[in-house]
């Protein structure tokens, strides 16, 4: 084993003991930790097996794996954009329908004290 996959191994149970504490302090929920669980298993076992990321690179065509890696970070990234702004949406609007709630009931309040 070289010094690369050495310090590739490291890196990756760093990042997963700072995702596992990250979820013991309730940082994430439930559906973000699995899915950063997810990635930081992936990158321990690339870390460990670099031949399973070759295989996939081959497979799918790319010429490097390096380009492959990056194509696949490219994918995370979207679709965690794609992940994040429907929570951003969701919450916009359910900001605004409670902010439309408490303005009524403070009409009504204000119109019972009168």
């Amino acid at each position: 084993m070289d010094i690369l996959s050495i310090t590739m191994i490291f890196f990756s149970l760093l990042f997963l003991i700072f995702i596992i504490k990250l979820i013991r302090n309730a940082t994430f929920t439930l559906e973000h930790s699995l899915m950063w669980l997810g990635i930081g298993i992936i990158m321990l076992v690339f870390s460990v097996f670099p031949g399973i990321p070759e295989k996939f690179s081959e497979l799918l065509g790319f010429e490097t794996m390096s380009n492959f890696l990056l194509v696949m970070a490219v994918l995370f990234s979207l679709i965690q954009l794609i992940i994040f702004t429907k929570h951003i949406t969701k919450q916009s609007n359910d900001i605004k329908t409670l902010v439309q709630e408490v303005s009524i009931l403070k009409e009504k309040i204000e119109r019972k004290d009168k």
